[in-house]
């Protein structure tokens, strides 16, 4: 599957590379003695392809792996790098051990299927560095921040953090070009994790999707996901119809109604 873009420096030693399926964003973060690569793709024939593309960096191979969280979609590649340093979230790892398999299953029966053989052949991955609360990752003349800073996206979204670049990879607690995905989200803590992250005062915010962003952005994402957050409540309180919330949320009828399902679920 070709890449969407080729390698772009979003700032000093930091370069995204946009892939389908799925418009996933790879990110390589490179220090004097280290680099970092942060998500694998959808299976080891496609971070193949992600291993083949990083010889057109001006850097050596991946040090360290690191997972923004356990869709298959940013994970499943991870063992095209053996013996090299796995960091994810603990809830990450327990998401990958517990469900994994059944989700790749399920991923089978949506995915078309020419995909199916290489989901097939790509193993569960199984971090071996988790990260609690926060783990600094040294490159050499730089450091990375692993930060779990709330749940949003999943239970378990590891945001990485590169402050002498003023660049934050945000996973898919940020995406652009499509709406967010509610299907394992915590749709009234996801604002105050966004309000989180955007005091990290980062010029360069890299999404889980689409095309790397700005502060901006990430300030309007946090109200969009606060005003679903007010609607989500009002809702599940009786005060608003579901329909009503369809028609007054920032985001599609199909992702409002997924999110006021989960709201009802993680409410209380």
């Amino acid at each position: 599957m070709p890449a969407v873009t080729p390698w772009t420096e979003v700032a000093d030693r930091i370069w995204v590379r946009r892939y389908d399926p799925f418009d996933v964003n790879v990110t390589v973060v490179a220090g004097g003695h280290g680099v970092l690569l942060v998500d694998t793709r959808t299976s080891l024939h496609e971070a193949a392809e992600v291993r083949r593309h990083l010889a057109e960096l001006p850097v050596g191979a991946p040090t360290a792996v690191a997972l923004t969280h356990a869709h298959l979609d940013h994970s499943l590649g991870a063992g095209a790098f053996p013996g090299v340093p796995l960091y994810a979230s603990r809830g990450c790892r327990q998401t990958l051990t517990r469900h994994g398999v059944a989700e790749r299953e399920r991923w089978l029966e949506w995915l078309d299927e020419e995909h199916h053989p290489h989901l097939r052949a790509s193993p569960i991955p199984v971090p071996d560095h988790l990260v609690e609360g926060r783990h600094r990752i040294d490159l050499g003349d730089r450091d990375v921040d692993l930060l779990l800073l709330g749940h949003g996206h999943t239970d378990h979204d590891l945001v990485l953090h590169v402050a002498d670049a003023d660049t934050v990879l945000a996973g898919d607690l940020v995406e652009v070009g499509a709406p967010p995905a509610f299907e394992d989200a915590y749709p009234y803590e996801w604002p105050a994790t966004l309000a989180r992250i955007e005091s990290l005062d980062a010029e360069v915010v890299v999404p889980g999707h689409g095309e790397p962003s700005s502060r901006k952005l990430l300030a309007i994402r946090r109200q969009q996901h606060a005003h679903l957050a007010a609607l989500c409540r009002e809702v599940v309180g009786g005060v608003r119809s579901a329909t009503s919330a369809m028609v007054m949320s920032p985001f599609p009828e199909a992702t409002t109604r997924v999110a006021l399902d989960r709201a009802a679920a993680t409410a209380g």
